[in-house]
């Protein structure tokens, strides 16, 4: 019996030893290298960079936690005991940032964690809305990676801006900015640089004897005309009074053809357009607008004002018609480099009795 528990003893010390051997072979979780692919950047990468890992004891790959909030996805398939892939996420909902951060792994024999820098990415310019822009108005800039941005400068000068989002930002365009300027929009991760063409802009009149049209007079059916009205939106602005008079069935006042607004290369109807602040006495007063060309071709567009305070109007010049604005055959096909002269008056077939049209600051755009 005695014997019998002597062998039982020794029984016990041997399996004992063994386990204890056997604990001696596990080996500990351990990274020996995170390399971004592609490129060879070690212990950095970019968002959506994929990451190889390298070490020891990473088999059982449980669980990647990235910045102590951030879970990462993996696919366990390219999980073995020497290596694993995953891939950067950037969430800014997650709360992703950039810089360096810790990242901890979780396999079947441990945790461990370490250290791994995030870099920001150079900016990217998609597209800008307008597609072409205008001087003294204000650009969408839409892209990608918009963070922590330094800079906004157009042909070198800082421009304000207001940054939407990531993928867009609003920026302010100066009066006097140049066609063909370069837009660079600087972060810590580059700079995305946009050459930026700008719409033609060509003054008619501003009734402060500014434009190329400033000697103006009226026609017609008119009651009174004061081309140079005090206090409006940028100084003076012209006043036409129709009081309902139909001796002659028409009105409207001009400064006159001569050379053509636009150059010979601005031919398409659909990229030009009239720009034309304009109020009136009453809800309903009836604008005519007729445009005419070094050719004899006119086309009118007629519109009521549905607001007596002043509003800037923007008419696409292919929506002009024939017939002074009542025919069925629309200026699209117009060239528009031959329009010389802009007419504004009264439809006084359907506008209040009396109607006192207002209006300054007419330009035509071209973009």
């Amino acid at each position: 019996m005695i014997n019998k528990i002597k062998y039982t003893i020794l029984i016990l010390f041997a399996l004992t030893a063994f386990t204890a051997c056997d604990n001696d072979d596990t080996v500990t979780a351990n990274v020996d290298a995170m390399v971004a692919e592609p490129g060879d950047l070690l212990n950095q990468a970019f968002p959506l960079n994929k990451v190889r890992v390298e070490g020891k004891g990473l088999e059982g790959l449980k669980k990647i936690t990235l910045d102590n909030k951030i879970d990462i996805s993996f696919n366990p398939n390219y999980n073995s005991d020497k290596s694993f892939i995953f891939t950067i996420p950037f969430d800014e909902k997650l709360g992703s940032r950039f810089g360096k951060q810790p990242i901890t792994f979780i396999t079947g024999t441990g945790s461990l964690t370490k250290e791994i820098e995030i870099l920001q990415p150079v900016p990217t310019i998609t597209k800008t809305i307008p597609a072409v822009a205008t001087p003294g108005f204000p650009l969408e800039i839409e892209g990608t990676w918009f963070y922590n941005i330094s800079s906004i400068t157009l042909g070198g000068k800082a421009l304000s801006y207001t940054v939407k989002s990531s993928s867009s930002v609003i920026i302010g365009l100066p009066a006097n900015a140049v066609s063909g300027s370069e837009l660079v929009v600087t972060t810590p991760g580059g700079a995305a640089k946009q050459v930026i063409n700008f719409a033609t802009i060509v003054l008619v009149s501003d009734f402060d004897g500014n434009g190329v049209r400033t000697e103006w007079t009226s026609y017609g059916d008119i009651e009174s005309f004061n081309a140079s009205t005090p206090g409006g939106p940028t100084g003076n602005y012209t006043t036409l009074v129709w009081g309902g008079s139909n001796a002659n069935g028409y009105n409207g006042s001009s400064a006159g053809g001569g050379s053509s607004f636009l150059s010979t290369s601005n031919t398409d109807a659909t990229k030009a357009y009239i720009d034309i602040d304009v109020s009136a006495n009453v809800v309903g007063a009836n604008f005519a607008i007729q445009l005419n060309t070094i050719d004899g071709v006119n086309y009118g567009y007629n519109f009521k004002v549905t607001d007596v305070n002043w509003t800037t109007k923007t008419i696409s010049i292919a929506d002009f018609k024939d017939n002074y604005g009542f025919g069925s055959n629309t200026a699209a096909a117009l060239n528009v480099s031959k329009i010389n002269e802009i007419k504004v008056g009264v439809a006084q077939g359907d506008s209040p009795n009396p109607s006192a049209i207002k209006f300054d600051n007419i330009k035509i755009r071209y973009q």
